[in-house]
């Protein structure tokens, strides 16, 4: 495995080229895609993290490959993935993820089918229909951290949940060159502190990433030695 900072060249930043080729999630998901496009079949096997630096975009990657670049927009750091982790390793993590369950629910022709639904608004709903008060940066936070919880145990991991924030929730609208209907992903950010608990499921839960939407850069949780 490989992880790989993606940086502007400076050049690109003084003539504000990228922002011909950065204009949404899906310009930035096709950018990714590219990285790896190396056969017209090839499978995803790379995950990434988008975020801003002040004006500038960064992107952060996770491959099996190393990716390959050929363009003058960018500038592209990548080093061999191996961490060393042993059972109770505590780490500081920072995650962005597509917080959904999937239901299976009846349909009008009396069929079963599986529908993945938004935690958040799923207990919005759920509260605005027993008229009960709320704060949505609570809602966030308490059904953010329950959702990353829920999966420690297939992880490897288990959270500080007092030590967890989950922040950010929005939903990510744009349109798929194939498809005339707009796609929406909800996505929250969530930063803290967990414990390893099984170092060959947590990195492997690292490698494939968590949840949904991976190829929209959700799952990919980065880490690093937490300070006590």
């Amino acid at each position: 495995m490989f992880f790989s900072k993606m940086t502007l060249d400076r050049e690109a930043i003084i003539s504000g080229r990228f922002r011909d080729l950065v204009t949404g999630p899906y310009q930035v998901h096709e950018m990714i895609w590219g990285l790896f496009a190396d056969h017209p079949d090839r499978k995803r096997d790379f995950l990434y993290r988008a975020e801003l630096r002040g004006r500038e975009p960064v992107v952060y990657l996770l491959s099996a490959r190393e990716p390959v670049y050929e363009g003058k927009i960018w500038s592209i750091q990548s080093k061999p993935f191996r961490p060393a982790l042993r059972k109770g390793d505590l780490l500081s993590f920072r995650i962005r993820v597509n917080p959904v369950v999937t239901k299976t629910e009846p349909d009008p022709e009396r069929k079963r089918v599986r529908h993945r639904h938004d935690v958040i608004m799923d207990a919005k709903r759920r509260l605005n229909e027993a008229n009960l008060p709320f704060s949505m940066s609570d809602l966030v936070q308490q059904e953010s951290v329950r959702w990353l919880s829920q999966r420690g145990e297939n992880g490897g991991f288990s959270l500080f949940k007092d030590r967890v924030i989950a922040g950010g929730y929005r939903k990510m609208q744009f349109s798929h060159g194939k498809k005339k209907n707009a796609i929406s992903i909800s996505v929250v950010d969530c930063d803290g502190v967990l414990q390893v608990d099984d170092p060959d499921l947590f990195l492997q839960m690292l490698c494939n990433g968590l949840g949904p939407a991976k190829g929209f850069g959700c799952g990919f949780m980065m880490v690093k030695r937490a300070a006590l």
